[in-house]
């Protein structure tokens, strides 16, 4: 049964459906505001009146059926996607869409949409999803799916929890063998925007036979340094690269796996020394552990390649920082990131409030954005992921100030018929 735990706030830790139906009818007797996670980060939302108590799905993560012959699997919606590849590896299947951390829940992903390095080929983490039951906000049990509630079903999928809890989901599967399919990186670097924008644009409208892709910009304020004797500051000029990286499929020979060992041991210990380094005297540490990123490993398998931002992300993104994700039709894609680009960076000239300004995009080829497109005027349209992270300096942003940055963006979104990808960041 679900029990509630005594923490920052009343927590219920469900392990079925009939625990979460219980859980959101007594929320409602009591009034109270339920915020759904599915595991220990918060993935999802669910709107009942007034926050008072933490449902956490992450004891609801079983794979529950892996179906062979049509290539799924059902699973509870607080199992670990990483998991849940895992199990299907050892029948030679594997999961299309996974996200860059190993604790990505099944669940969670369904409600943001989804998005990986894999959706210029294979689209949205929803667009995965055969069919799922969900408990509403009347503790109503219901189910959905491609071919049965379409309506509704595409009105959960990407919500962020607000049209119920999803509680377990079929999901797709692809043959693949991760631990043995090898890739190689073609990597092109750039110190200037415009060639990385134009690079980008290319690569994204004609992905050729690229397994992955992904290219990451980082654009850095004047660096402040103290100096090494007397007093006062030295300041350096601003920092400006970035990386476009296509993975394609290779045959593994002895040097190559052998380079593969070497890096991934270099990443683990590079993670591990940035997750201990604390404060400012670790962000030259943490930086580095960024800056790896920026350089993908010449050899490496699907597995590690879908994992290779984990530990090096989770360990250098410390500190307060302003996220947004844009779905640029690509008509608009070019324009699109230019104009967050000079959105973000005019800030930072005239107001200071940014340290750090680094891009993340790639493709996504996805039916499920396409019917979102074709229902606002836009037929056939394909996409191209933007996704900014500004360090924050101060720690927080003025209200008038964010305000005006969020109208910025909701601006560029109508005149480019664009969306925001809402993430659950």
């Amino acid at each position: 049964m679900s029990t509630p735990r005594t923490v920052a706030a009343e927590e219920y830790l469900p392990r079925d459906t009939a625990d979460v139906v219980r859980t959101v009818r007594d929320s409602r007797v009591r009034a109270g505001r339920l915020t759904v996670v599915g595991g220990d980060p918060v993935d999802e939302g669910f709107a009942l009146p007034d926050q008072r108590a933490v449902v956490s799905l992450r004891r609801m993560n079983q794979v529950l059926d892996i179906n062979l012959g049509r290539k799924t699997v059902r699973v509870q919606a607080g199992a670990k996607l990483s998991d849940i590849d895992r199990r299907l590896g050892a029948h030679g299947l594997g999961l299309p869409i996974v996200g860059d951390h190993r604790d990505i829940t099944a669940g969670g992903f369904a409600s943001v949409g989804g998005v990986s390095t894999a959706s210029h080929k294979y689209g949205l983490f929803t667009d995965q999803v055969v069919d799922l039951e969900y408990v509403d906000t009347d503790g109503r049990i219901g189910t959905c799916g491609r071919d049965h509630h379409t309506e509704r079903f595409h009105r959960i999928l990407g919500a962020s929890g607000r049209a119920g809890i999803i509680t377990a989901l079929t999901l797709d599967a692809v043959e693949v063998d991760k631990e043995h399919t090898w890739l190689t990186t073609d990597a092109h670097r750039f110190l200037d925007f415009d060639s990385f924008v134009e690079h980008a644009y290319l690569h994204i409208t004609r992905p050729g036979g690229a397994a992955l892709q992904v290219g990451r910009w980082v654009d850095t304020a004047p660096l402040k340094v103290a100096r090494p004797v007397g007093t006062g500051n030295i300041q350096l000029g601003t920092v400006r690269f970035g990386q476009w990286s296509s993975l394609f499929p290779t045959t593994p020979t002895r040097g190559l796996r052998a380079r593969r060992e070497a890096g991934t041991r270099t990443r683990k210990s590079l993670g591990a020394i940035a997750s201990a380094a604390g404060g400012r005297a670790g962000m030259p540490v943490r930086n580095a552990a960024a800056a790896a990123l920026m350089f993908a490993p010449k050899v490496l398998t699907l597995r590690d390649a879908e994992y290779l931002a984990d530990t090096q992300l989770s360990s250098s993104e410390r500190g307060p920082a302003y996220r947004v994700g844009i779905f640029a039709p690509v008509t608009s894609y070019t324009s699109v990131f230019y104009r967050l680009h000079d959105l973000f960076a005019g800030h930072r000239e005239r107001t200071g409030c940014f340290t750090v300004i680094s891009a993340m995009t790639y493709g996504v080829r996805s039916p499920y954005l396409r019917d979102e497109a074709t229902a606002r005027g836009i037929p056939g349209a394909e996409h191209g992921l933007i996704t900014f992270t500004c360090r924050l300096r101060p720690s927080a942003l003025p209200s008038e100030l964010l305000r005006d940055i969020v109208s910025g963006i909701d601006e560029i979104c109508r005149s480019e018929h664009a969306m925001r990808y809402e993430s659950g960041e």
